[in-house]
């Protein structure tokens, strides 16, 4: 049996059971355990990926569940695992970083050899603070030894970063662990973390944070601390960052700005391992090793103290399963590792909400069928756009609060008598007050009596509810009393919005998505004439703005244009698309149609917001039916060799392989294939983005049904900084 698998299993079949738990009403609580795997080592620090989990002991030992030894390695200080889950990089003393595989064990994949001639002849730099080195650390370092300090992969997984006692910071790939760059600091890096946009590289360096441009090599930033830094964690959408100090602060800081949005002194004792949960609204933190804070960063309180009397604690860790949205924490006791159920803190309501507005507007600002230039300039101008937005933000804050005030308990509360106002109160929604004549006080009781129609709810601040209108009925009295509070929001402060895109840049993007449908039908209508598709080839093209920050904080407009063709009779899908088992592009007439909108559009156009050296990343997605590959399908290498390439996989990140050696075996492999050879198409035919700076990102999908109409292919591409922002 696969080692590997059985972990994932181990794991999976306890989420299963906690599931069933909690339908069953017998679990109660925001973060509840799930499971815990006992060991008879010690432990000293762990890493984990989605799937996958590696400790090690107070020995220096290796382990994953059940003690099964990883390596025979001992005196190991520091491990980190790639994002992919198929190894491990270890730090031992002044050892080379070594990569193992955690699938086989004890295989070296890599050892990190610096090849420099003078590089042990250099001056090791000082180490002037107290930091969280190992005690072997320390001891090399302080004999001036060159040597790793610290290291981090990059949440993508194509980049490996190492620190040493010279003072640099240096960059590797993943594939071959080659340096690809060398970054000159002034003090000793002792802890590292990689933003997931590739932005940035923040590192520790006793009571300071260096921030470095991951694409420039260069400071971007130099942020002074009030005490040491032992802990950072970069949110899942780069926008903040996390830091731990020796004096026991918590700190989050805006990547826009650098500046602090929320310090949290006030928890007393030794803070630990920061991790943001997936969404950002709430963040987890160690505390003198006995307990694990959730703090809510909306608004600023302890969630849930979750603690541990044994003590022992050395990390705790959001992470989530992307297939489904499952959040999850890991954490340890001195003898054991611990998961837990995430699920029940609520979710992030302002992101869900800012998802849905956008989507309608976008949606919204189109030109509708039939509709006059002259209409459509009276329904979609600057003022009418911020109503809807405003429209749409309420129906969708007041969709996602559901039917809150029947669980609530109102209550009659104080009479402002100057202004004829009387307050209701709720159990967890804010107070309001209703204008009531001082004459018809007597009818209003304990609250008992009062009914709630039409609610309208809008988000505050601190992501919570807020009735903006209700209609209140006094069932002694038979009065209807209305409080309206719709106007709160000033529709001007909706243009100081991080996600706010002008009315302008988004009627382009309209009328685009026009023209490139327009040329999706030329293509589809010549390929019909060639009887290489039928009307059974379904393709869909879309245009979108996506806001967004560069790497100086400056806020830009990025472009996405995508792409997604499948053939929905299953009858028509060996003709028009990849017969079974295929993998070659050139023989799916759907995919070839699709290639040649692609190359169309851009040649065409679109090619004004591909100028030489602009960023674009393009995300392909390959799929695959539930047919069952049996034996082995040659694979002749015309896209190249994959090995232990990453891709995601129902959204969560892993590694594949495919080689003229290997062949394809599993439909994931086929797949990506397919993947792949869009990638080929593109790199090789179409002219003006093969002078981009290009960042591919492979998806692949497998239906759990047999049939060629799951063989489809979605491209998108995402130009960086597209439309000037005034």
């Amino acid at each position: 049996m696969d080692t590997r698998s059985f972990r994932c299993r181990l794991f999976l079949g306890g989420a299963l059971f906690f599931s069933f738990a909690l339908m069953s009403g017998e679990v109660m609580g925001q973060v509840n355990e799930l499971r815990n795997f006992a060991s008879n080592k010690r432990i000293a620090a762990f890493e984990n990926t989605t799937f996958c989990t590696a400790f090690l002991s107070d020995d220096g030992g290796l382990y994953t569940f059940r003690d099964i030894s990883i390596v025979d390695v001992r005196n190991i200080d520091q491990i980190a695992f790639n994002p992919t889950g198929n190894s491990l990089a270890l730090m031992r003393g002044d050892k080379n970083v070594a990569i193992y595989s955690f699938r086989e064990r004890n295989r070296k994949m890599f050892e990190l050899k610096d090849k420099r001639k003078d590089v042990k002849e250099r001056e090791v730099l000082p180490l002037n603070a107290p930091c969280n080195l190992t005690e072997r650390q320390l001891k090399d370092l302080q004999k001036g030894k060159y040597m790793p300090l610290a290291m981090c992969y990059a949440p993508d997984a194509r980049h490996f970063v190492v620190s040493n006692s010279l003072g640099e910071i240096v960059i590797y790939d993943t594939r071959a662990y080659e340096p690809q760059a060398y970054i000159q600091g002034k003090s000793l890096s002792t802890v590292l973390a990689m933003s997931s946009n590739n932005y940035f590289i923040a590192a520790g360096t006793g009571k300071n944070i260096d921030i470095w441009n991951f694409q420039t090599k260069e400071l971007r930033k130099s942020i002074p601390m009030a005490g040491n830094v032992l802990g950072l964690d970069f949110s899942a959408d780069a926008s903040q960052l996390a830091v731990v100090t020796d004096e026991g602060s918590l700190l989050i800081l805006d990547t826009k700005t650098w500046e602090q949005t929320g310090t949290y002194n006030q928890f007393g004792g030794k803070l630990a391992s920061p991790s943001f949960h997936p969404e950002g609204k709430y963040i987890s933190v160690v505390k003198d090793g006995k307990s694990i804070l959730v703090v809510n960063l909306r608004n600023g309180a302890i969630e849930q103290t979750l603690e541990e009397p044994a003590g022992g604690v050395v990390a705790n860790r959001f992470f989530i399963n992307r297939q489904n949205s499952d959040v999850f924490m890991i954490s340890n006791r001195p003898q054991s590792l611990v998961f837990w159920d995430a699920n029940g803190l609520n979710p992030f309501y302002g992101k869900l909400l800012n998802r849905e507005v956008d989507a309608r507007m976008n949606e919204w600002v189109k030109m509708m069928q039939g509709e006059s230039m002259e209409e459509y300039a009276i329904r979609v101008n600057d003022e009418t756009r911020l109503k809807q937005q405003q429209l749409f933000s309420q129906e969708v804050a007041t969709e996602l609060a559901g039917d809150r005030l029947a669980i609530e308990n109102p209550f009659v509360g104080d009479y402002d008598a100057a202004n004829s106002k009387l307050n209701i109160g709720f159990e967890s929604l804010p107070n309001i007050a209703i204008e009531v004549p001082q004459g018809e006080l007597g009818d209003f009781k304990d609250g008992k009596n009062l009914k709630f129609d039409n609610a309208v709810y809008v988000l505050n601040d601190q992501d919570e509810f807020e009735l903006a209108y209700v209609e209140v009925t006094n069932e002694t009295s038979n009065k209807v009393y209305i409080y309206d509070n719709i106007g709160r929001t000033k529709l001007t402060a909706l243009e100081a919005d991080d996600n706010f895109v002008p009315l302008e840049i988004m009627q382009q993007a309209s009328r685009e998505e026009v023209q490139l449908q327009e040329i999706k039908e030329a293509v589809v209508e010549e390929k019909k004439q060639d009887k290489l598709i039928t009307e059974n080839t379904q393709i869909d093209v879309k245009t979108e703005v996506m806001p967004g920050v560069d790497a100086d904080g400056n806020k830009i407009l990025n472009y996405k244009v995508s792409y997604q063709y499948e053939v929905i009779n299953k009858a028509f899908s060996a003709k028009e698309d990849f017969p079974s088992g295929g993998y070659n592009i050139e023989r799916s007439n759907a995919a070839m149609s699709l290639m040649k909108i692609i190359k169309n559009a851009f040649e065409g156009d679109f090619s004004k917001y591909l100028a030489e050296g602009k960023q674009v990343k393009i995300v392909i997605t390959g799929s695959a039916d539930a047919s069952p590959i049996r034996g082995r399908i040659a694979y002749n290498g015309q896209y190249g060799e994959f090995v232990d390439e990453p891709y995601y996989k129902d959204g969560n990140l892993d590694n594949i392989s495919v080689t003229k050696a290997s062949g394809i075996t599993t439909n994931e492999q086929l797949a990506l294939m397919r993947a792949a050879g869009v990638k080929d198409y593109i790199e090789k035919n179409v002219q003006t983005l093969q002078n981009t700076a290009n960042q591919y990102e492979y998806h692949v999908e497998v239906a759990k049904e047999r049939g060629g109409e799951f063989r489809k292919i979605n491209v998108e591409f995402v130009i960086t900084d597209a439309f000037p922002v005034q």
